[in-house]
């Protein structure tokens, strides 16, 4: 069987939550969320260990559990009277600690910082192989200490090992996330000592939207899940010009957490605006006029379709804005132009979208 929800109540660290939980789930949201105290409460219901999630006073933790053919469900709950009856999922809890490189003066001096966490991997896989099912696997970071393509490998080896078993990890990855596996996505904050769980419904986008998604998404573009405020660009030009436009006015978007995210499009402004309006993570959307009667009708869709999210219309486009008279050279052109001008021959609704943007990731 695996966990189909769960809901806590007095755990340290961890204001009450109640979410729903998936084959793979993947628990984002700023420090101190809340990620791997749930991560331990999960841990805690099925096994009664780590103990310090039990301490006095003893938290409840409520679980549905569902079998993995969907005929059978049942609830379990650990808390001061109740304890929860077998049968139940086997749990493996692997701590971020327990990756980190040993202290000095005990790691062998030939041993790989990265030892520990290839072994993690190298053990789920022969898990996997070797048909272990019915396992809840908890991971806390589940990056620390692999390279990117590393991380890229695990991630889909874990989506492996859900076939027959159930993962939950908490991370800070763009490369442990897929925005078209967008469903497994929890992103959870605390404000005023009250969590907000937010993730997009299965539903969010049509099968067709999804694989428009995975044709121009990558992993880089995925650090938006993990930015306080994001600007969305239909193009490179925009992509390449905005961050330095930031900074010529005196700020730095990767210290801010801020994400310039160009889409691969015009068309897929909405499939992105509407994911991250459902995570609850802080937008702007950028688009070319594009003069004339098919481009009024589509910026129309794309306003509608983008809800409460600000918009800024260029018109004509970036390029009319910004003075590029070039267009066979728009990028390259972009980038000579706006490395070294002048905060104050800015274009006036360029410097509106940075003091919008950074107004959005101050309130973040």
């Amino acid at each position: 069987m695996r966990l189909a929800s769960i809901s806590t109540h007095g755990v340290q660290g961890l204001p009450d939550v109640e979410l729903a939980l998936q084959p793979v789930t993947s628990l984002i949201g700023p420090r101190a969320s809340g990620k791997s105290s749930l991560l331990r409460a999960v841990s805690w219901l099925l096994s009664g260990t780590p103990a310090g999630v039990g301490e006095a006073p003893v938290p409840t933790v409520r679980a549905e559990l569902l079998a993995l053919d969907g005929r059978e469900r049942r609830s379990i709950e650990r808390g001061p009277t109740a304890f929860p009856a077998d049968p139940l999922p086997s749990v493996v809890f692997l701590a971020a600690r327990t990756r980190l490189p040993s202290a000095a003066e005990t790691q062998h001096p030939y041993e790989s910082d990265a030892a520990a966490a290839e072994a993690m991997v190298a053990a789920i896989a022969e898990r996997r192989l070797s048909g272990v099912e019915g396992e809840v696997l908890l991971i806390e970071e589940p990056e620390l200490m692999l390279t990117v393509h590393q991380q890229r490998h695990f991630y889909n080896l874990l989506h492996r090992y859900a076939e027959r078993n159930q993962v939950i990890y908490s991370t800070r990855s763009p490369a442990m996330l897929d925005a078209v596996d967008y469903q497994e996505i929890v992103r959870l904050d605390v404000h005023a000592g009250q969590m907000k769980v937010r993730r997009a419904p299965a539903e969010t986008l049509t099968v067709e939207q999804r694989v428009r998604l995975e044709a121009e998404f990558d992993h880089e573009r995925t650090e938006m899940f993990f930015a306080s405020a994001v600007v969305l660009v239909e193009g490179q030009t925009e992509a390449i010009a905005l961050p330095l436009i930031f900074r010529r006015l005196g700020h730095h978007p990767d210290a801010l957490g801020i994400s310039v995210v160009e889409v691969g499009g015009k068309g897929n402004l909405p499939l992105v605006a509407r994911l991250l309006a459902e995570l609850g993570i802080p937008h702007v959307v950028v688009f070319d006029s594009d003069r004339g009667h098919p481009g009024e009708r589509e910026n129309r869709l794309i306003k509608r379709a983008v809800g409460k999210a600000p918009v800024f219309l260029l018109d004509p486009d970036f390029e009319g804005v910004a003075g590029i008279k070039d267009h066979d050279e728009k990028v390259l052109n972009a980038w000579r132009l706006f490395s070294d001008i002048e905060p104050k021959d800015v274009p006036p609704v360029l410097r509106q979208i940075v003091d919008k943007t950074i107004e959005l990731a101050n309130k973040a």
